[in-house]
């Protein structure tokens, strides 16, 4: 007879696998109105979980098993470097940005029994975006091995404390507070799902997300920072895997499915618990995360070798408003509104601000930039949007960006319907700006003409 966590720890893998396994195959992911579907490929199959940070992807990838996974650097143009090996099953990873640290737990210590020399922790990784050279997990463990039996999802608070989902299940799950090397438990008798997942809202409540351990039925349920209970934000979900909160304020949940069991969802939950489908086609949606200066969402799909992008349409930079306005727009970074709130064909950030990508007060603003074409945007009703056969860019002061930008708008092209490119770093000196120009055709006839303006203000 199995030791009772072991027997847990089963049941918990199995229920996973199956819902993972008893949806279909994967197919082309589909956004809702308000949303373009694209995706980013990755070097391996079966990524576990992911978070963006700088201008690069951090990504869990390989298959289930002692010392068989790795989490990796994913730039850009798809350069993927190992940051950290002989991981079991990777639950969760989160940048903790204040810190500048990776964050990553693992829950496999005991699958298969016997055969692994960590997990079942949290564990940092300290300079992940300038890491050269892979190291092994045992070495970054924060707290003992084993001492968090189902470590899943991770949330770094303001000031360093972490809290980590232990998805135990059957009323033994709980939320972990780890606060300068000590473990407390802030929330107990939680079930589980694939993971229990966590989020602040911007009114500092914490949502967790689990699954019933008898009817399998999801719900996010709403909590202070102290663990006091506040009720429900959302039941009687088709399951409930991961999940990230928008700008907006609204939650985004993986690890449901559509009511014909078809395909897996990305679900949207309002403040007030409005829940709306934002995208199907996938496997099983696992992995979420936002990429915040784009709003981008980041979304795995179980077995997939890609990550697969959701770039809302209300968050790209339109270059106008008349009715050739929709044919190509830019997405990376926030744009400017004017007095009257409209959007400007500018961003402004500040050096060292969130829009700055590698945190540091150092001279420069990093940005990413891509190109969107045959948008239907509901803030320019005049416009329809039309197939785009090919686009020119041009970048004032800084070719090389071009080249890379118009590679990845080239990837893209012709569109048959909406669809956004690959995003490419953009480095602007302090006190400067740069211009990026972009003319869609359809033929030899230009149907639109945008600039968008990526201006760096210096910083403290």
């Amino acid at each position: 007879m199995l030791p009772p966590s072991v027997q847990r720890r089963f049941v918990a893998l199995t229920t996973f696998l199956v819902l993972a396994q008893s949806s279909t195959a994967h197919a082309a992911v589909a956004g809702a109105p308000g949303w373009i579907a694209g995706s980013v490929p990755l070097p391996a199959v079966n990524a576990a979980d992911l978070a963006p940070a700088g201008t690069a992807f951090l990504v869990g990838v390989g298959g289930f098993g002692a010392q068989a996974q790795s989490i990796v650097r994913l730039e850009r143009d798809g350069t993927a470097t190992t940051l950290v090996t002989q991981l079991n099953s990777i639950g969760g990873i989160a940048y903790d940005r204040e810190n500048d640290r990776l964050l990553f737990t693992d829950n496999g210590l005991t699958a298969p029994p016997g055969t692994a020399v960590t997990g079942d922790t949290l564990y940092a990784l300290p300079d992940p975006l300038s890491a050269s050279g892979a190291v092994s997990a045992a070495t970054l463990e924060l707290a003992p091995s084993g001492s968090i039996p189902f470590a899943q999802a991770i949330l770094p608070l303001a000031g360093g404390d972490i809290l980590v989902g232990d998805a135990a299940g059957f009323g033994a799950g709980r939320v972990v507070q780890y606060s300068a090397g000590v473990l407390t438990d802030l929330i107990t008798g939680l079930d589980y799902a694939a993971g229990v997942s966590l989020a602040v809202t911007p009114a500092s409540e914490l949502l967790i997300g689990e699954v019933d351990s008898g009817t399998f039925a999801g719900s996010v349920e709403r909590y202070d920072l102290m663990g006091s209970f506040l009720g429900t934000l959302a039941g009687g979900l088709s399951g409930s895997y991961d999940q990230a909160i928008m700008a907006s304020g609204n939650l985004l949940v993986t690890g449901g499915f559509t009511n014909d069991f078809t395909s897996s969802t990305v679900i949207s939950i309002t403040p007030a618990g409005v829940i709306s489908t934002i995208a199907t086609g996938f496997g099983f949606s696992s992995g979420i995360a936002i990429d915040g200066p784009s709003q981008q969402v980041l979304a795995l799909d179980f077995g997939v070798s890609s990550i697969d992008t959701l770039t809302p349409v209300d968050a790209l930079t339109p270059g106008g408003a008349s009715k050739r306005e929709c044919q190509t727009e830019a997405w990376g970074g926030a744009f400017d509104v004017s007095g009257s709130g409209k959007p400007l064909a500018r961003w402004t950030c500040t050096d060292g601000a969130a829009c700055d990508r590698d945190g540091a007060v150092d001279g420069s603003c990093e940005m990413v930039f891509g190109t969107c074409f045959s948008v239907a945007d509901s803030r320019v009703p005049a416009c329809a949007p039309e197939p785009v056969d090919s686009a020119e860019i041009k970048i004032t002061k800084n070719p090389a960006v071009a080249t890379a930008i118009q590679a990845a708008a080239d990837a893209i092209l012709p569109s048959t319907a909406a669809a956004c490119s690959a995003g490419s770093p953009i480095s602007v000196a302090a006190g400067t700006s740069v211009k990026v120009s972009v003319r869609a055709k359809v033929g030899n006839r230009v149907v639109d003409s945008d600039g968008t303006t990526l201006r760096c203000k210096a910083g403290a």
